[in-house]
């Protein structure tokens, strides 16, 4: 009987452990795609500012659009980083 309890425990302990490998694999590469769309976006920032100071309404709207982008990817970024930190 205590045997049973003690295989069914490192069977489950296993699960925990490759489940956590596959989440850590995750994180990286949920903050990898981020990070390379981060860097896209804030390539293209500065020119996207100058067409909002100089042009129409669609020119402002697109660049809030990538100024809140840039701000959600920030936090994916720092949640993946917080998640592997721990």
């Amino acid at each position: 009987m205590i045997d049973q309890h003690v295989s069914n425990t490192r069977r489950q302990l296993g699960e925990l452990g490759s489940m956590a490998q596959q989440t850590e694999q995750m994180e990286r590469h949920i903050m990898s795609i981020a990070t390379e769309r981060l860097n896209e976006i804030e390539a293209k920032m500065d020119a996207a500012r100058a067409d909002a100071m100089a042009g129409d309404d669609e020119a402002k709207d697109h660049y809030t659009d990538m100024v809140e982008e840039r701000g959600r990817l920030q936090q994916v970024i720092a949640r993946a980083k917080q998640n592997l930190a721990a």
